[in-house]
């Protein structure tokens, strides 16, 4: 177990989730604490699709606890975002990547904790347009994905996007039939006008080397249990992505649902992301 306590402690520090970050773009927070400086790590925290802010300050309290002078820059993500094009990704990521330079600028390295497919997505947008304006990958010196990536399985879709439903059974069964309907019209779309599955793009897109440095390790964080990302599914990808040349480090979790595998064993889930950034010293 990691010898520091990252629980998230008393409710008082979830009655405000969030509020010591400054909202300064679409879907982008930052906190600074008091103290902070650049030698210690920029955050890069990028959540899953409809997270609850009280979910993601596990995650905060986490990292501050870590690293109690570092910054956090936060990337949230909905449903629409998914279909956002590369323009309005770029005008809208530039708020983010002005904190990234800023820091780098400095001397500071970059910690990126991503979650699911979204958040992938995400990473990959603003990796993207980081090259666009810099020429170089996304700095960074350690990455953790939780959760991520899938490979568009139908099922493990809909489960995902089922999440956000009501819980009256009635409207859940009638949004479950509209999800089916929904993913249907996408996958028959894609088919027709000849497109890449956008899941498919996001595996592609993060092992390519043009955006993400090889020299970054690259921790999986995954279960057995999840019904919305499987644990085959992220297994091929790292697979893949060793072969390719990234330094993997697999963390399987046996009973975690998506997204969650902190709560089955929070010391595992912290050593692990702790172990790619001492790592990513030796770079």
């Amino acid at each position: 177990m990691s010898a520091l306590d990252l629980s998230i402690g008393p409710k008082t520090a979830v009655s405000r989730p969030l509020a010591d970050f400054d909202h300064i773009a679409t879907n982008t927070y930052l906190f600074t604490p008091d103290s902070y400086t650049p030698k210690e790590p920029l955050i890069l925290l990028l959540s899953w699709m409809g997270a609850a802010s009280k979910h993601i300050a596990k995650y905060t309290v986490a990292h501050r606890k870590l690293f109690p002078t570092a910054r956090i820059l936060l990337i949230r993500n909905e449903v629409v975002d998914f279909f956002r094009s590369e323009a309005t990704y770029d005008m809208m990521l530039t708020p983010a990547l002005e904190v990234i330079k800023e820091h780098v600028k400095a001397g500071g390295e970059i910690l990126v904790h991503s979650f699911s497919n979204g958040g992938a997505n995400q990473l990959n947008e603003l990796a993207k347009a980081w090259v666009k304006r810099e020429g170089t990958p996304l700095p960074m010196r350690a990455q953790a994905m939780d959760s991520a990536p899938g490979n568009g399985d139908w099922q493990r879709s809909h489960n995902a996007l089922a999440v956000s439903l009501p819980r009256f059974w009635l409207w859940r069964m009638l949004g479950s039939a509209m999800i089916h309907f929904f993913i249907a019209v996408l996958f028959t779309m894609d088919k027709l006008g000849g497109y890449e599955n956008q899941i498919f793009v996001i595996r592609r897109q993060l092992n390519n080397p043009t955006l993400f440095d090889k020299r970054a390790p690259r921790v999986y964080l995954y279960s057995k249990a999840d019904e919305m990302v499987g644990d085959d599914e992220v297994e091929s990808h790292a697979e893949l992505s060793e072969a390719q040349g990234w330094k993997v480090t697999r963390v399987r979790f046996e009973k975690s649902p998506h997204a969650g595998h902190v709560r089955e064993n929070e010391g595992r889930y912290w050593d692990a992301v702790q172990a790619a950034w001492k790592e990513g010293a030796s770079n």
